[in-house]
């Protein structure tokens, strides 16, 4: 059985997802970054785009779940920061969204607005204009890749 390590995604509001992972990849600032169980300690901030995990099947809580297979669940999260310790990974986020929770229609028009608000901007204060398309295209992604 792989290691595993305890992972937490937490937002203002929620909860988002608790439970045992074998591998972690989240955005981090300066690229994707992935964190195994007995990581070394780090922390870091994370852009707005895909965190996913490798976790077995039915593992958020499930203490019987050690020889099922295993599953993918991805959340679109725009920005904040990541904690690896050896045995806990802490994704705190303001806003990450599940598969489920996401509008493909309005992500898309969403999209599209900010695509064109990017494109007037002639001037290089397009940070807010370039993170509505990064929050748009991290919705669509987990939308349209198959778990």
């Amino acid at each position: 059985m792989p290691a595993r390590t305890r992972l937490s995604i937490v937002t203002p509001s929620a909860l988002k997802f608790q439970g045992e992972a074998e591998l972690v990849v989240a955005p981090g600032a300066a690229g994707d970054l992935g964190a195994l169980a007995h990581h070394a300690p780090m922390l870091t901030t994370l852009r707005t785009g895909v965190v996913s995990a490798t976790i077995a099947a039915g593992a958020a809580g499930d203490d019987q779940s050690a020889s099922r297979a295993t599953e993918r669940i991805q959340f679109a999260v725009d920005g904040g920061f990541m904690q690896i310790l050896p045995d806990h990974v802490v994704i705190l986020t303001d806003l990450a969204l599940s598969r489920d929770e996401i509008d493909v229609e309005a992500a898309r028009a969403d999209l599209k607005r900010a695509e064109e608000a990017l494109s007037q901007k002639k001037g290089a204060d397009d940070a807010h204009e370039r993170r509505d398309v990064a929050w748009a295209h991290a919705r669509l992604a987990i939308t349209a890749r198959p778990l």
